[in-house]
Order: structure tokens, then C-alpha cells, then sequence
């Protein structure tokens, strides 16, 4: 069973744009198409609105449809989500050193 090559042309751009490393965040697909991918995919519009923002929360099946409908491998779609949550775990990180250095600061200050 394949799905129907007309959909595959509906988002013929899409596919070009993730495979050209186009797509670096998957809020960039707000504007592709959103309600289109939410009905094929079988998800909530605002649901997958949402996780478009928050990638991460995408399931494994989700993440398989999308790139089913795309016709992508579903590898792009998780190279861009893998990205961004490491961008974002950076931040984490970098957050929690300066909170540490900080009470470090602190406590070497209180021994003075």
C-alpha cells in the first residue's frame, strides 16, 4: 500500500526544503500547510500547532506519518527535532553552570 502520489505532490516544496536543509526548526512548518498535515497525520490542529514549538513532543509515530505524508525520510525530521533540542539543552546547561558559579561566588565571599 503507498500513499497516493497527489499527496505527495501537495508538498512537494516541503520535501525539497528538508532535504536542502532548508527546515533548521519545526515551527517553520506553521506555515506549510498545517492544517493539511494535522488532518492527513490524524492529529488535533492545535495539537500539532503546538508541537511544532515543541518538537520533542512529537512521538516516534507522529514523526513517521509526517514524513510519510512529506515523503521524506523521517531521519530529516528528526535530525531538525535532535538539533533544536540540543540548542535548547545547551541553554540548560549553560544556565546551571552560571547558577553554580554563582553560589560558588557566594559562598566563597561568606568565608572572607
Amino acid at each position: 500500500m503507498e500513499i497516493p502520489s497527489k499527496i505527495h505532490d501537495e508538498f512537494i516544496l516541503l520535501k525539497a526544503a528538508f532535504e536542502n536543509g532548508l527546515i533548521t526548526e519545526m515551527s517553520q512548518l506553521e506555515k506549510q500547510k498545517p492544517t493539511r498535515i494535522a488532518e492527513l497525520a490524524g492529529m488535533n490542529h492545535s495539537r500539532y500547532a503546538a508541537k511544532l514549538f515543541e518538537p520533542w513532543e512529537f512521538s516516534p509515530s507522529e514523526i513517521s506519518r509526517i514524513a510519510l505524508i512529506i515523503n521524506v525520510d523521517s531521519g530529516l525530521i528528526m535530525k531538525v527535532i535532535a538539533n533544536q533540542l540540543r540548542a535548547q539543552e545547551i541553554v540548560r546547561i549553560l544556565t546551571n553552570l552560571k547558577k553554580i558559579e554563582e553560589q560558588k561566588t557566594k559562598t566563597s565571599q561568606k568565608k572572607d
